[in-house]
């Protein structure tokens, strides 16, 4: 990937700000399966949003996620300072 580290930056900023939405959703869906105890909602959207949202989901899994993203940006960065 050839990026100017302007370019990163933003597209760092725009990963924190999906990450940022996809946490307020999930909360909101927590909400949800609080009230009503729906458990395949939790099992099937709650669950896999929050592997895909950050690394710190608590699940074992090596599904891709936006934490995952923003690392390969950075790695790309420190790799072309070398």
């Amino acid at each position: 990937m050839n990026l100017q580290t302007h370019d990163k930056e933003a597209l760092i900023d725009l990963l924190h700000e999906a990450q940022d939405h996809l946490h307020y959703a999930i909360n909101l869906l927590d909400d949800y399966v609080r009230q009503t105890n729906d458990t395949a909602a939790e099992a099937y959207i709650v669950d896999h949003l929050k592997i895909i949202a950050s690394s710190d989901h608590g699940f074992l899994s090596s599904d891709l996620n936006i934490d995952d993203l923003i690392e390969q940006l950075d790695e790309t960065e420190n790799d072309e300072e070398e």
